[in-house]
Parts: structure tokens; C-alpha cells; sequence
């Protein structure tokens, strides 16, 4: 070993010197400084230069009389700059001797070589663009050195895997212990001080390692100067009375210099990167510090001032061995990351961050949670570190303890996203986790990391694509214990079950009924029971009701069976018949109920009864052969100051919750006991003299001269409605309408009233009132539109009633009800609507009251369905009355089309919020929170805005289906517009003369919209109506609104026509290109129809029109289980099973198209054979696009997949670097080309042609 002559100088005058070098190749670091981005930096002559000499004057130095060294040392000369070789974003990770290869010591070169190849191909699998050797094995070294002690190795390891990794385009760093040095014996000793000898040694040492073998980087590890007994000593030898924590400290600092300087003058293309402890300072000790509470510390304790490194420039990078958790206190891998962000940004140096993949699932503080790794990612993220990472354990990375390392990559690659990874586990059902329950079922719902799995009692659950999950399970009587584990977490549920076949029976109590009497009979069992009824020995067998109502809770398995008794014939004293009892029988047990006592009332007589008079403004009827509280839809409610009669006695009826008293009256109808009061005159030849029709703008209005406060029935059949007077005799004459909105005929039958209406269906529902003399029914007219209308928007439950739970938390029924409740509102007012959105959170009366002030035409109540089959689907919506049908019809299949789900239809129901005759009412469900897919939409903002829309156009529909277009309403307006009495009609003064555009000429830009205004000359017209149309719908189109818009650039013509005398303007309407692309109007999917497990196909989307924007199309798995579907249309069978694939508009749009998909077994492929298919064999696409082809490969096919296109001129094609399988072809130029996938021998080759349009 050749040394210079040792020095006798003092460590004092050494560390002078070393100032004084460092000053004078200031220049030379500033050259050779960093270039992330591998960029040649070049400086001025002047730059190299500018600080040779020392200017401070406060230099220890400055009192040195002789400085040997620096006299004899020849001028710097000017270096050539350099390029650095970094990667744009660093994946590295360390190699490890011991651990990643040499095993033993014993190892031959040819097992060596083996175990680095294997370990190299790992990590090139993983992901990692970098590799970092550690190169000490215990106290050796593993590289050839002249200087220090080498490892027993059979090869020479460090060469071998610089080599190899450069064959695999891998970058190489090195971990170099900087105060490795040898004693006179040449054996491993760690350098005590910096004299001279020992500095010489170590620029040798790592100036030889750089040399030999040119890494990209050397990380100076190991660089510490720790107090203990021998330091003092050193420092009297040595110090020269620097002081004893400055002589410390500027040991470490003389290594780092000497180290940087050995690397420039031997290896000036490899970086000098620093290899840091975490934790320079903690705050407390040092204001400057990071937020940090370690025992250890760089400064305090290593006695290494590694921020001032950085800043001072004696460093190309940092790597900092980050090996905290987000959640720890003492280095919490956040607060370290920002502090050295922050510190190597002020240096204008990269800044990377170690991982301690080697903690991943241990026991220590954070490290438990497998997304550990993500979560960091995330945090660097979100710092604004982007230079890369690196990962201190190439065994750990590949262990992939708990899927961490997996996610980890996957969110670096960018498959996944970070609202994911953020996720733990939410249980939404059930909401205690201790109870006792009836029920023989429960059902475990919530969400989580889809990333990782989420297990119950051990076994995986499955989850969607989001992570939200919902499983059945049964429960065996007695205490049954489950346990939800998740990331670490885990939920115990204890759940009793007490079996109850039987949970109640209605009615209850004593109750009174009337001979013949139907009596309503229910009880809520289990599904699978067979339930009956005995009273007065008669057997009545129960069966399960499909009405559905407020009470129906359809997260139970409890049904709601039904059934009528028929009470005998009345005697002339009352009967009492016993007791109901209710025997339920399910899995061969079996249990009874008893239910209400039943007396038949004594035989009643007509006229012995009472005379009574209405009370309620709307009093509620129902049926008199028939005995229960279900509201009924072919009865109607009598107004406030009806006179009728009570007929027989007070009739009891009790469910349980409530009792209910009614009184039957000689008119036909039951009343509630509390609508009514005896008093009045009971009302008998009754004369009607007088009719008055009359139409507003809103209204239609039927006033009937009355001599008495007559009752009525109320009958309707689509086409016409029938008013049955009671106790009259005497009517006016019938009467044709020619001019009215809503009828056309108003006929009288004896002392039936028939309002023939305009139109089928026409009716809106009516308020009748008592007004003086006069019986008022007021009538809706239909606007013909959504422009004028008036409408209540109820957000379904609300405060402290969440609805229906969903999978995540904040994310239940109420939350979605009132955000597409604002979104429709929006929808609605937009399209020149009157809109009234209703308190969620209030009760129903008091919201259904407010909805009646406001006197609006259509009412609908936002909801979300639930179901015990997690399988479950649809939108569907409920009506009450028989004229609500229609527009319960429209309004579920406007939710399907935007929900993209089944229609499920309009059905009957008994909601209070559609129990209303003043106006047309319906309870939509928009579709399951028990199915996860269908969640994950509804919660979406984007499917809010399209249920929304689809709401308000099944509303406009209907309004226009059923209306004349007269419906507008105005406050002050008079009803007198359109009239005919019964003497005289009113003429042709309200015939329409002209109608006028506001605009004649407008200019809007594609998706861009605009409302036409028009006016009907004369103002007081009786018939309003108008029809809007486009000559070129494909430049743009015009709703029943009179709203346009504009659809591709180009000129076309909007005319409105008005529906009395054909009078019509036109505007001209010019389309600009706009910002953007066009909205979506039409989706068509191509492609294959059948998928076989494991592969993948590839499903096109055409768009309508042709400028719309492809990247606005999303696509959706009916069933994840059986195949999924990427963003761009690629579709992989998981398991056999046909389902339904749909690609939607994600622009606002309501376009969307769906395929069935069947998913067939594989075929697998013949031993010895191997395979190459492409998802696509056929592509049309537009000069620009892009598309993705996927190339399956099976059997024996090996190696890389080998992409060519025949032409470049029509199509290039890019391979994914990570993946030789994906490639993405770029269409260049209008023609035809083939693009080839191949194995590298060309033994197996597909191709797909593209045509580029």
C-alpha cells in the first residue's frame, strides 16, 4: 500500500487546509451539481474560480502560519462539465449480501451469479428502475480494494451486478461506509480522527471504488463521530483547542469534503449522494429541527451536521432513510419527509426517501396497516416530493407482507387511486355490535379498501370494485359471533337470535265491526312460514302481501301476511265472536298470536243515526264493507261543511300502534270519528241551480249552486270524471265546452256530474271547498311542460333519519335523496319551472301540508330502495291514485335510463306522500343502496345530475302528455279568462291571432344552451299551446321548453307553432365550434359477445356525433363477479355467467348503450403448445385517437411480446415498458395498416387491422 510520508501536523492545520480547497473548488462543485433531468449544465470560466480564496477571516485557518500542502498544490484545472445518469424518478432498492444473495460464504460463482440474476429479474419485476449494493458484507468489503479488507467471495459481486444491471437497463448506486479504513495489519477499523493519514486513506480508498467500477451514485453512509471514551483523548492529541464539540463535528465534515473530492477527481460522472439518518435535529433541541421526538440524532448525537452538508453544496443528493410510519410520534415519516423537502429544496438538490419495506406487518406503531406504504406515497405526494423513493429490503419488496407492497405499486403506477387507499374499514349494518334480535337473518354491509381483502370469521368476503360489500348470513338461535377483519382491523359482533315466527298481529285490543263486514287480518312472520287466522270457527289462511307503504321495512326478513274474515249478519243486540288467534309454522315449529276481540255491532237501521257535518278541511274516506286504516284510491275526501248521517254504531279498530274510530255515513263512505261533529240539518231534495266552467292559466273552475251541503262520491276512469251527488234532486242543464283548457262536455245523469275531459288522462288531481252557496271544484290544468309549471321536490327522510344505510359513511339515503333533490330543483328551475323543494327532516304531514299551500301541479318524493337480495336492481315509483299512474310510469323509467338499471315501472302503493287528490303525486325509488354497483353509482355525482335530468324529462313528458299548454300559473290572475255558463257560451274572443319570437337571430357554440322567449297575441288566448321543431337536428335541437341547443357547428332554423290556427316565427339559429368537443347524443358498442374466463376482449364505442368526446365514456360491469371492464372498453371473464356490459355518457348526457356479455369456460390450450391472441382483430378510428390492445398469451409462449405495424405512416404503436403485453396505437394518417403481435422467435404471431379515418 503506497502512503504519502505521515504528517506530524496537528488536526487544527488539516482542517485549515481542507477550508481553503474547499473554497478554491467551489467552481468545480457547481459544475458538476446535480442535473436531475440529465441535462448538460454548463458554467463560465469565471464560475470555476470565483472563490478561491477564503474571505470569511473568522477561519480557524487564519492563523496558520505554514500550509504546506496548499503552497505545493498545482492550480485546479478547468474540468469538462459532466452528465450525471439519473433516473427522472427514482425506484430503487438496496441489495443486500447475506440476505439477497451470497447466503453463505461458501457460495460458488456460478451460485452467485445465479441468486444476483434472480434477485435483479425481481426487482425489474416490481418495478424498480434502480438498484443500490450495499457494498460491506459484516466488516468487508465487496468490491476490490487496495486499501481495505475484501470479503471471502468466489466473484467479484460488486462488478457482476454493476455489470448485469446495466444489461437491464437498472441504474447502480452504491453504499459506500466513508470511514472504512484499515490498520497497519490491514484489517477493518472505522477511522477515529481526520488526520492526515487517515483522510489520505479514505480518498484512496473510495476514489479506487469509484474508478473501477463508475457508478451512477455512491451514497456516503457511516460518516459518524459519536462521543465515547476515546474521542476526548483524540481531541487533546489532535484538536489543537478548536474546541472539543467543534473538533466532533468537523471530523465528519472532513470525510464527507475528502470523499467528494476523491469522487470528482477520479469519477467525475458519479454523484456524491449523502445516505442521511432521518432525524438532524429534533425541535426541541434545535428550533431548526424537524418535528420529531427520536433518541437519536444526526447532530446531537452522530455529531454529523447533515443539513449544513446540503447546504453548503458538499453533497449531489440526499437519500434519507425514512424508516418511520405516517402515524408514529418519534420520526413520523411525514414531518421527516417535509423538513427534508424543504431543507434540500433551499439547495436546489434532489431529495429521495428510503422506506423501511423490512417493517411492513410487524408489530411496530403504524407498521401493522398494510397500505403503510401507500399512505407514505401518498404523503410524499401531497409534500411535492416527485424525485423517487427507494426501499431498503429487496426481500421485503417481494414478500409483499399483506398485499402492502402490491397496492403500493399499484398506486405509483396509477391503477388505483388515493380515495381507495384512504379507506378503512366501514361498517354501515349492523349499527351495534351487541344485540339481541328476532330475526333469522343479518346482513353485514360497509365499506373498504378494495384493495385488500376484508374477511368474515376468516373467509374472504367479496367486495366490488370499491371496496363496499354486503353478505347474508343466518343466525342459529342463541348467541352467534362474527368477526370483521380488514388492514389490520377487526370488528366482533355478538348476536343473539330469539326465534319468533310470529312478531305482531293486527288488529289488537276490542274492536267493533258491522255484520258483513270485511275485516282486514295481518301479521308479520317469517318469509318461509305458513301462516292462518281462526275466529268464530272460521279458518282464514294468511298469504304475503305485495302492497308496499311507510311501514314496510324491507330490510327484514319478517313478510307482512294478510287476510280477510267476513263478520256474520248483524242481529238486533251486538255479538261478541271472540278472539282472532294467528298460528304461524316454520321449520316445523310452530307459535300463535291472539289478536283483537271482535263484537258485531247490533243490526243498524237508516235515519236512526246522527246528523253530522265535516270538520276537516279534507276529510279522508273509505270504504264501508271492508275494515282496516289503508287509505283507499277509488275514494276521495269530502271538503270541510259536508252534511251527512251516521249509519249503525261507532266502529273500533286497533293495529297494535294506534286505535281508530270511525262512523259509517248514509252516504256510502267511512269517516274518522274526529272528522267529524254532530250538528246542521241533514240535507234532503237537494236543487243544484246553477253551473259556472270557467279556465285561468292554472285552473279549471267547476262552481256549483247549491241549496245544501250535499256529500258526493267520486268516480274516475282516464277519460272522464263522475261526481255522484247524494240527497239531490234537482240539477242544471248539461253543457259542451268548446272553448275550456281541460273539458269538453260537462253532462248530467239524474244527479250525476260527468266532466268529460280533452284529453285522455288529462286530469291532475282537484280541491273541492265550500264557498258560501257555492261547491267549488278547482281543477288543474297541465302547463304542457315544464316552462310554467309548479312542483314540490321532497327529499326523502333526513335529520335524524338517515333512510336506508349505504356502504360508506355520510354516504346513506337522505344524503343521496337531498342531492338529487337540489340537482332536480336546479333541473326544473332552469326549465322555467316554479319549484318548492320541502325540509327534510320534517314529518310528513307538516311537509305535505306546505306541499298543498303551494298549490303545484306535480309533487315528487326523492327515495332510495333497499332489499334483504343484495342482488336486487331497479328504479321503480310509487302513485296512489289511478290518475298518477302516468306520471309514476315516466318518472321510474327516466331513473333506469340514467341509472342505467331496470325499470322496475310504476306501481300502486300506499305512501302518505302520494295519498293526495289535489295534485299528481309519486314516491320515486331510485334504485338499491343493498347492491353495491348500484350504490357506487348513485352516490356519484355525475349519476345525481343524470337522475336529476332524467326526472325532470319524465316530468315534462307527462306534463305535456296530459295538458293543453294553458297550465301557467300566475298569482294575479283571473279566472275569467275562459268560461261557459250554463246559458251562454263565451264565443271566439280567445282565439289565437299570431305568435312572435323574441329573437329572430342568435348565435350559441356546441353543448351550449339558450332559451327561446315567444309571445301569443292576444295574451288572454284560451288555447296557449305551442310545438317547438328543428330543420337540422344534427346542428341543433329545441325542447318543448323552447330551450336550444347547439349540437355540431353549422346554420339551421327553430319554429315554434302554436297548436289554435298554425301560427308560426322562425329564429335563426347559427352554432359556433365552442370550447370543446360536442356532447354525447348516442352511444353504439361493437364487439364480440362472448369472453372466456381469463381473457380479455376489447368492446368499441361509436359516438354520436362524431366530434363528441370519446374521453367522456365510461364503463360499467353489471356483475364484477362474473367479468369487469376497464375505462376503455376491455372486458376480462372471471367466472361463467352472462352479464351485462353498459358504456354511458359522462358529459351530463343521457346517452348510453349496453351488451351482453356471456363468459364461457376456458379452453385452455394443448400441452407443449402456446398461444398469442389480441382482444381486438378489427379497429376503425379517427386520425389522433389512440387505442390500447392487450395480447393474451398462454401455453408455452415466453419471453416478450413483439409489437410492429406495418405502415407508421397510418399508425405507430408503443409498447408499456413494464408490460410487453399492452400497447397503444396512435393513429397518424387517414389509410390502412396491420399492427403484429408476436413471440420473439415469430413462432406464434397475431394481428389486428386498423383503419384510420
Amino acid at each position: 500500500m503506497a502512503n504519502q510520508p505521515s504528517s506530524k501536523k496537528s488536526l487544527a492545520v488539516i482542517i485549515a487546509v481542507m477550508f481553503l480547497v474547499m473554497t478554491l473548488v467551489t467552481g468545480v462543485l457547481a459544475v458538476i451539481s446535480s442535473d436531475r433531468a440529465g441535462v448538460k449544465q454548463e458554467n463560465s470560466s469565471s464560475d470555476l474560480s470565483e472563490e478561491s480564496e477564503n474571505e470569511s477571516g473568522d477561519d480557524p485557518a487564519d492563523d496558520i502560519e505554514e500550509l504546506p500542502v496548499q503552497e505545493e498544490e498545482p492550480p485546479e484545472p478547468e474540468e469538462e462539465p459532466v452528465f450525471f445518469n439519473v433516473p427522472n424518478e427514482m425506484r430503487g432498492v438496496m441489495l443486500v449480501a447475506g440476505r439477497d444473495f451470497m447466503t453463505s460464504e461458501s457460495d460458488s460463482e456460478e451460485t452467485l451469479a445465479s441468486q444476483i440474476d434472480t434477485a435483479l429479474t425481481k426487482a425489474k419485476e416490481l418495478g424498480m428502475n434502480s438498484i443500490i449494493i450495499d457494498t460491506k458484507y459484516y466488516d468487508d468489503v465487496l468490491f476490490t480494494s487496495s486499501v481495505l479488507p475484501m470479503a471471502p467471495a468466489a466473484m467479484d459481486c460488486t462488478r457482476y451486478i454493476t455489470d448485469k444491471a446495466r444489461e437491464m437497463d437498472l441504474y447502480v448506486y452504491a453504499s459506500y461506509d466513508v470511514s472504512d479504513i484499515s490498520d497497519s495489519s490491514g484489517n477493518h477499523v472505522k477511522a477515529a480522527s481526520a488526520d492526515g493519514d487517515t483522510l489520505d486513506m479514505i480518498a484512496q480508498a473510495i476514489g479506487e471504488f469509484v474508478e473501477t467500477y463508475e457508478p451512477d451514485g455512491v451514497l456516503l453512509n457511516n460518516y459518524y463521530n459519536q462521543a465515547d471514551e476515546h474521542t476526548y483523548a483524540n481531541y487533546n492529541q489532535n484538536g489543537g483547542g478548536i474546541g472539543y464539540y467543534n473538533y466532533l463535528r468537523q471530523v465528519p465534515q472532513a470525510m464527507i469534503t475528502t470523499a467528494k473530492q476523491a469522487v470528482r477527481s477520479r469519477a467525475p460522472g458519479t454523484q456524491v449522494g449523502l445516505l442521511a439518518d432521518a432525524v438532524w435535529e429534533n425541535n426541541l433541541a434545535n428550533p431548526m429541527g424537524s418535528q420529531t421526538e427520536t433518541q437519536f440524532t444526526a447532530l446531537g448525537i452522530g455529531n454529523a451536521d447533515t443539513k449544513l452538508y446540503v447546504e453548503q453544496g458538499l453533497v449531489d443528493f440526499v437519500m434519507v432513510k425514512n424508516f418511520g410510519s405516517t402515524t408514529e410520534k418519534e420520526a413520523n415519516f411525514t414531518n421527516v419527509a417535509q423538513w427534508w423537502a424543504d431543507t434540500a429544496s433551499e439547495a436546489g438538490i434532489p431529495v429521495y426517501m428510503m422506506h423501511a419495506v423490512s417493517k411492513a406487518g410487524s408489530g411496530e406503531t403504524g407498521w401493522y396497516a398494510p397500505d403503510e406504504l401507500t399512505q407514505q406515497v401518498i404523503a410524499m405526494e401531497k409534500i411535492g416530493l416527485t424525485d423517487g423513493s427507494a426501499f431498503d429490503s429487496l426481500k421485503a419488496l417481494s414478500a409483499n407482507v399483506g398485499s402492502g407492497v402490491s397496492t403500493m405499486l399499484s398506486y405509483m403506477n396509477d391503477k388505483i387511486e388515493a380515495e381507495h387507499i384512504l379507506t378503512q374499514l366501514a361498517l354501515a349494518k349492523p349499527a351495534l355490535l351487541e344485540f339481541k334480535t328476532k330475526e333469522p337473518t343479518v346482513t353485514f354491509s360497509g365499506a373498504s379498501d378494495p384493495t385488500f381483502e376484508v374477511t368474515l370469521n376468516g373467509e374472504k368476503i367479496p367486495t366490488n370494485e370499491n371496496g363496499y360489500f354486503t353478505i347474508l348470513e343466518d343466525l342459529q338461535p342463541g348467541l352467534n359471533t362474527f368477526k370483521i377483519a380488514h388492514k389490520g382491523r377487526q370488528y366482533t359482533y355478538n348476536i343473539t337470535r330469539d326465534v319468533q315466527i310470529l312478531k305482531e298481529v293486527t288488529p289488537v285490543g276490542s274492536i267493533n265491526v258491522d255484520g258483513g263486514m270485511a275485516v282486514s287480518i295481518s301479521a308479520l312472520a317469517y318469509e318461509n312460514a305458513t301462516v292462518s287466522a281462526t275466529i268464530n270457527g272460521q279458518t282464514v289462511p294468511l298469504t304475503i302481501s305485495e302492497e308496499s307503504g311507510d311501514d314496510t321495512d324491507r330490510d327484514s326478513q319478517y313478510k307482512l301476511f294478510t287476510g280477510t274474515f267476513t263478520a256474520p249478519s248483524a242481529s238486533q243486540s251486538a255479538v261478541k265472536l271472540g278472539n282472532i288467534v294467528v298460528s304461524g309454522t316454520s321449520e316445523g315449529t310452530t307459535m300463535s298470536l291472539e289478536g283483537a276481540s271482535v263484537t258485531v255491532n247490533k243490526k243498524a237501521e237508516l235515519g236512526d243515526g246522527s246528523v253530522v257535518q265535516v270538520i276537516a278541511e279534507q276529510a279522508e274516506t273509505f270504504p264501508v264493507k271492508s275494515l282496516n286504516d289503508n287509505s283507499s284510491a277509488a275514494y276521495y275526501p269530502l271538503p270541510k261543511g259536508t252534511v251527512d248521517m251516521t249509519y249503525g254504531d261507532e266502529i273500533i279498530y286497533k293495529d297494535g300502534k294506534k286505535t281508530y274510530s270511525y262512523w259509517k255515513l248514509q252516504s256510502g263512505v267511512r269517516v274518522y270519528s274526529s272528522d267529524i261533529t254532530t250538528g246542521g240539518s241533514m240535507p234532503d231534495n237537494n236543487g243544484i241551480t246553477g253551473m259556472s266552467i270557467k279556465s285561468s292559466g292554472a285552473y279549471t273552475t267547476v262552481r256549483l249552486t247549491t241549496g245544501q251541503k250535499i256529500p258526493y262520491l267520486v268516480e274516475y276512469n282516464g277519460s272522464q270524471i263522475t261526481f255522484k251527488f247524494q240527497y239531490t234532486s234537482t240539477v242544471p242543464k248539461s253543457q259542451s265546452l268548446s272553448n275550456n283548457l281541460l273539458f269538453t262536455d260537462a253532462n248530467w245523469d239524474g244527479s250525476n256530474l260527468t266532466l268529460k275531459l280533452k284529453r285522455s288522462g288529462g286530469f291532475l288531481g282537484y280541491k273541492a271547498y265550500y264557498e258560501d252557496s257555492e261547491l267549488v271544484f278547482r281543477f288543474n290544468n297541465s302547463p304542457g311542460g315544464l316552462s310554467g309549471a309548479r312542483i314540490v321536490v321532497d327529499p326523502g327522510h333526513g335529520g335524524d333519519d338517515p333512510g336506508a344505510l349505504g356502504f360508506y359513511p355520510g354516504q346513506d339515503e337522505k344524503d343521496i335523496n337531498l342531492a338529487v333533490a337540489k340537482k332536480l330543483v336546479a333541473v326544473l328551475q332552469d326549465e322555467g319551472a316554479t319549484v318548492k323543494m320541502l325540509s327534510p327532516g320534517t314529518t310528513m304531514a307538516d311537509r305535505m301540508a306546505t306541499a298543498r299551500t303551494f298549490n303545484p301541479q306535480v309533487l315528487v318524493s326523492i327515495h332510495c330502495n333497499s332489499s334483504v337480495n343484495s342482488s336486487a336492481t331497479g328504479s321503480e315509483s310509487y302513485y296512489f291514485y289511478s290518475f298518477q299512474k302516468a306520471l309514476a310510469s315516466n318518472v321510474s323509467s327516466g331513473i333506469a335510463k340514467a341509472l342505467n338499471t331496470d325499470n322496475r315501472g310504476g306501481k300502486s302503493g300506499l305512501y302518505y306522500m302520494t295519498r293526495e287528490s289535489q295534485f299528481a303525486c309519486t314516491l320515486a325509488e331510485l334504485g338499491f343502496l343493498t347492491n353495491e354497483d348500484e350504490y357506487t353509482r348513485l352516490i356519484r355525482s355525475k349519476t345525481q345530475t343524470k337522475i336529476a335530468n332524467g326526472i325532470a324529462n319524465a316530468i315534462n313528458s307527462y306534463l305535456a302528455g296530459v295538458g293543453s299548454g294553458g297550465g301557467s300559473y300566475d298569482e294575479d290572475e283571473e279566472e275569467e279568462d275562459y268560461e261557459d255558463e250554463e246559458s251562454e257560451e263565451s264565443g271566439n274572443d280567445g282565439e289565437v291571432t299570431d305568435i312572435t319570437l323574441d329573437d329572430s337571430k342568435i348565435t350559441i357554440q356546441v353543448d351550449e344552451t339558450y332559451r327561446l322567449d315567444y309571445e301569443i297575441e292576444p295574451s288572454n288566448a284560451g288555447n296557449q299551446e305551442v310545438t317547438w321543431s328543428s330543420s337540422n337536428k344534427a346542428i341543433a335541437t329545441v325542447s318543448s321548453s323552447g330551450r336550444v341547443t347547439g349540437i355540431k357547428e353549422g346554420t339551421c332554423k327553430i319554429t315554434v307553432k302554436t297548436r289554435d290556427g298554425g301560427y308560426t316565427d322562425s329564429c335563426t339559429v347559427t352554432v359556433g365550434p365552442g370550447g370543446g368537443n360536442a356532447k354525447i347524443q348516442d352511444i353504439t358498442i361493437s364487439g364480440s359477445d362472448t369472453v372466456e374466463v381469463g381473457k380479455v376482449i376489447s368492446l368499441t364505442a361509436k359516438l354520436s356525433p362524431s366530434n363528441a368526446d370519446p374521453s367522456k365514456v365510461s364503463w360499467e360491469s353489471g356483475d364484477t363477479s362474473i367479468a369487469t371492464v376497464t375505462s376503455s372498453g376491455k372486458v376480462k371473464g372471471v367466472k361463467e355467467g352472462t352479464v351485462k356490459i353498459t358504456a354511458l355518457a359522462d358529459d351530463g348526457g343521457d346517452a348510453y348503450d349496453r351488451i351482453t356479455i356471456t363468459v364461457k369456460a376456458s379452453s385452455g390450450s394443448s400441452s407443449g403448445e402456446g398461444d398469442i391472441v389480441l382482444d381486438s382483430s378489427e379497429v376503425t378510428m379517427d386520425k389522433g385517437d389512440t387505442y390500447d390492445l392487450f395480447a393474451e398469451v398462454s401455453g408455452n409462449f415466453s419471453g416478450q411480446v413483439v409489437w410492429k405495424s406495418k405502415d407508421t405512416d397510418v399508425v405507430t404503436v408503443k409498447v408499456d415498458p413494464t408490460d410487453s403485453r399492452y400497447a397503444t396505437i396512435t393513429g397518424v394518417d387517414r389509410g390502412w395498416a396491420r399492427i403484429t403481435a408476436s413471440s420473439s422467435d415469430g413462432k406464434y404471431v397475431a394481428y389486428c387491422e386498423f383503419t384510420i379515418e
